[in-house]
């Protein structure tokens, strides 16, 4: 099926190059300000391995920012894939008035929505963390329960954030909500160098909420700049808003699905002993700032372009578009996953072996993250397809795909734990995403079959 998808395209067709260099520049921007990103978030967490290694302190911290960044995948992050194919629809059949009236709507449904998760999460904590953190002493909880209290604010202003990152990136003003971004990790930074010899790891729950706060207010001000800004108003209530709805029911339980995947993954290296959990997530910096600044930022900005081509009947356009960026992706993954697999320990030990962060920690680290890498084509493709999907209105297929993946996540984790350790927690991460890279990619070919599209994605010159 890859093979299928990725098909050379006829001699007819123009280069991926030609037709998409505004594409390919907007994801280069993005890409870049995802490093700048990861940067300041890797100076965070070098800051925080020089002062903590990998601790108690960390590992509550991580199990405690588990609860509000899992809620905030469900319910704002994940707001973008069934609201931009609307939105898009609705601006460019119905108007600029229409389109302002859906985001007043979502904006009040979301707000209140997110302030009744936010309340009935602080109330059910304390009950929730036992099973989060299994093999954590009362001690460790208890740091982990109160650091929980402080990181829950962000749930709001995330889903606020996510609103107006959807509409500007539906109106490609990508570069605003690439660098609003920024916000969390400096303000983690300077907040957590200068309050971390007086609150501890607390420092670094505050300067991560203040983060999130700030970035709101930048994209609240991008909003405002191009003459997007909407106050929320429950009378804004339509029939694009309803569909929303409709489709973001399946889009958040699939969020559920694979944020659960994470939550599981550091439940389960927690069990394995005190440390596994800090190992696990410095293991996987590095292969998150790639996956970040090739998946996120593509299917960024191509979710736009995707909607905007089906809302056309663009059936030819897309079809090529498919096949030339899953060529792309395999051809220029592959040897990254190997260069980064070889320095894989070196780059370990520059980051983060210093003060408590031994040589020993490197060492697993380094194996772990070696484990992690071998996902990055597969994740980058489920990426993409999940995006063509939901401007499909496909989005139970991906609730089906994401349930695959729960399942096979749990499966793989458990038999390979008992033969790596932590690091086959990393092995079953980078199959679930092989798997997941076929299924998606044979939903996307019946998905167009049955949209009534012809079937040229197996063309061959």
């Amino acid at each position: 099926m890859l093979d299928t998808v990725g098909a050379g395209s006829s001699p007819a067709e123009p280069s991926l190059l030609a037709t998409n260099r505004r594409v390919l520049a907007s994801a280069a921007l993005l890409g870049g300000a995802t490093v700048a990103v990861k940067l300041c978030a890797l100076a965070k967490d070098w800051l925080v391995a020089r002062r903590f290694g990998a601790s108690d302190e960390v590992d509550a911290f991580l199990v405690a920012f588990l609860i509000p960044s899992f809620a905030v995948a469900v319910l704002a992050q994940s707001f973008a894939s069934a609201f931009v194919p609307s939105y898009i629809r609705a601006l460019e059949q119905q108007g600029p008035t229409a389109a302002k009236r859906l985001v007043s709507g979502a904006l009040a449904a979301a707000t209140g929505i997110l302030f009744a998760v936010t309340l009935l999460l602080a109330i059910t904590t304390r009950w929730i963390l036992p099973w989060i953190g299994m093999g954590f002493d009362s001690q460790k909880l208890a740091l982990a329960e109160s650091l929980s209290y402080v990181v829950l604010g962000i749930l709001v202003v995330s889903g606020v954030s996510a609103i107006f990152a959807a509409v500007l990136n539906s109106l490609e003003h990508f570069a605003a909500t690439a660098v609003a971004p920024l916000a969390v990790p400096i303000a983690s930074v300077v907040v957590f160098w200068s309050l971390q010899q007086r609150f501890g790891v607390f420092a670094l729950a505050m300067g991560t909420l203040l983060g999130f706060v700030v970035e709101c207010f930048l994209l609240g001000c991008s909003m405002y700049r191009y003459g997007q800004w909407a106050w929320p108003q429950w009378g804004s209530v339509d029939r694009s808003l309803s569909h929303v709805g409709s489709q973001y029911l399946s889009v958040a339980l699939g969020c559920v699905l694979m944020s659960s995947s994470t939550v599981v993954d550091q439940s389960m290296a927690a069990s394995l002993g005190s440390g596994n959990v800090s190992i696990l997530n410095y293991a996987n910096k590095i292969v998150a700032l790639v996956l970040s600044m090739v998946a996120v930022s593509l299917s960024t900005v191509l979710f736009p372009r995707f909607s905007r081509m089906i809302t056309a009947g663009q059936w030819d356009e897309l079809k090529r578009t498919i096949r030339g960026y899953a060529r792309l992706i395999l051809l220029a993954s592959i040897p990254a996953v190997v260069l980064l697999a070889f320095f894989s320990e070196p780059l370990v030990r520059l980051l983060f072996e210093r003060g408590a962060f031994t040589p020993q920690t490197t060492s697993a680290v380094a194996r772990v993250q070696i484990c992690y890498l071998f996902q990055l084509p597969f994740y980058v493709l489920v990426m993409l397809g999940a995006r063509l999907l939901s401007a499909l209105d496909a989005n139970r297929t991906v609730l089906a795909i994401s349930a695959m993946n729960l399942v096979m996540n749990v499966v793989g984790n458990y038999v390979f734990m008992h033969w790596y350790g932590v690091a086959g927690i990393a092995v079953s991460t980078s199959l679930v995403y092989f798997v997941a890279s076929l299924a998606t990619l044979c939903a996307i070919r019946l998905k167009l079959l049955e949209a009534g599209a012809p079937d040229r994605l197996s063309a061959r010159p």
